[in-house]
């Protein structure tokens, strides 16, 4: 089983030859890369989900309440505010033409995170720069209805299990037991996402996998080193004293930074699984146009 799952490596040996691989392939760069278009590309994705489903008025309070899980929150309150701020002024025309722009923004950053997996697996972007740019529209849009289809199922559960549970008699072990199934509905559709982005990210053909070893390991370092960091922020000397009011900004930088590094150390260990698998340490065959 360990065998299978690893490619025929150990944990250690997995671990090794993707440390060794992430450091050639300047992964702490690349993340500070991504951190960058993560940045530029959040608000335009969370702008183009709001008006996407503008007509659910609790869709932008859970999804700010999913991201509180992960965030600190002093970025979460960034993005609150700046989200709140963007849509209290936009016109009806963002549900036209600029929507389009949105979603180009938006998918700015999966287009960077593309190009450094294809670092990760060894392999040249041989696609047309329309066709990934596709690709990258298409990753979006799925991210984006994936967080709407998990927003719904929450928004929808917490009102039935409120429902089933003044109906029962047991509204506060209902509550509990719905808090438990609503963070595994999170983590799963964190899950999936992250999946996606790894099996339609590189320019390369593999078998689809509901997961893999370097989407579980992104989903948990996301969650622990959100944590950790976190923890971090409340006894670490304020940064409001180095930055002034662009603290929260840096923070929310450093967060995008963590989320950009686990991701692209977790495509490295799928790459490094995937040349133990077909015994090609070096090159694997891309698949260009």
């Amino acid at each position: 089983m360990r065998n299978h799952l690893f490619g025929g490596l150990s944990v250690t040996q997995l671990a090794t030859r993707a440390g060794k691989e992430a450091m050639q392939d300047k992964v702490l760069g690349s993340a500070a890369e991504l951190a960058y278009y993560f940045l530029f590309a959040l608000f335009p994705m969370l702008i183009f989900l709001t008006s996407l489903v503008g007509f659910m008025p609790d869709l932008q309070t859970n999804i700010l309440r999913a991201l509180a899980t992960v965030l600190p929150s002093d970025a979460l309150r960034l993005i609150a505010n700046t989200l709140e701020d963007v849509t209290a002024k936009r016109s009806g025309g963002l549900l036209s033409f600029g929507i389009i722009g949105t979603l180009w923004s938006a998918s700015s950053g999966v287009v960077s995170l593309m190009d450094s997996l294809n670092i990760a697996y060894d392999v040249r972007e041989g696609r047309s720069f329309w066709k990934q740019r596709l690709i990258s529209i298409a990753l979006t849009v799925g991210l984006a209805l994936l967080i709407i289809v998990g927003t719904t199922l929450i928004m929808f559960g917490d009102r039935f299990s409120a429902w089933l549970g003044a109906a029962l008699g047991h509204g506060t072990t209902l509550k509990v037991l719905w808090n438990v199934v609503d963070y595994i509905l999170g983590l799963l559709m964190l899950l999936l996402g992250v999946e996606a982005v790894y099996f339609f990210g590189p320019n390369l053909k593999q078998k689809w996998g509901w997961t893999s070893v370097g989407s579980v390991f992104a989903v948990l370092a996301i969650i622990i080193g959100s944590l950790l960091f976190s923890i971090y922020l409340r006894y670490a000397p304020s940064y409001s004293a180095t930055y002034g009011s662009l603290g929260a900004v840096i923070v929310l930088m450093l967060w995008l930074y963590i989320f950009g590094l686990v991701i692209l150390f977790g495509g490295e260990i799928n790459a490094e699984i995937e040349h133990a698998l077909n015994h090609e340490p070096v090159e694997k065959e891309s698949c260009d146009d």
